[in-house]
C-alpha cells in the first residue's frame, strides 16, 4: 500500500510570480516527471491554498492529474510535505528562530 505524500503547489509545481486566482502561472520545468516519479512510490496528494477545483483545471490541462490522488486545501497526515517555503521544525525552537530570522 502507498503512503500519502503532500505536494504544495504554488513554486512547486508552477513558476510562482504573484497571486492572482485566474492566472496559476507557467508549469516548472521537470514537473511532469517530478510527478510520475512520485507517483510510483506515492500517492499524491496536491495542498493549495488555492480553489482545488482551478488547480484541478491546471492539473489536466498539462496532463498531470493521471499522477494526482487528490487536491486539497486541507493538511493530510503524510509522510512528507514538499513546499517551497518550508522550514523544518527539529524540535529546537532557538534553530528554528535563527533559520527564519
Amino acid at each position: 500500500m502507498k503512503k500519502d505524500i503532500c505536494v504544495d503547489f504554488d513554486g512547486v509545481l508552477n513558476i510562482y510570480t504573484h497571486y492572482d486566482p485566474n492566472d496559476l502561472c507557467e508549469m516548472r520545468e521537470g514537473c511532469p516527471q517530478f510527478l510520475e516519479q512520485l507517483s510510483q512510490k506515492y500517492r499524491v496528494t496536491i495542498l493549495t491554498s488555492r480553489e482545488p477545483i482551478s488547480v484541478i483545471k491546471w492539473l489536466k490541462k498539462h496532463n498531470l492529474l493521471k499522477f494526482i490522488e487528490d487536491v486539497t486545501d486541507r493538511k493530510i497526515p503524510a509522510v512528507y510535505y514538499i513546499d517551497d517555503r518550508a522550514v523544518k521544525f527539529d524540535g529546537d525552537y532557538n534553530k528554528i528562530m535563527q533559520n527564519i530570522l
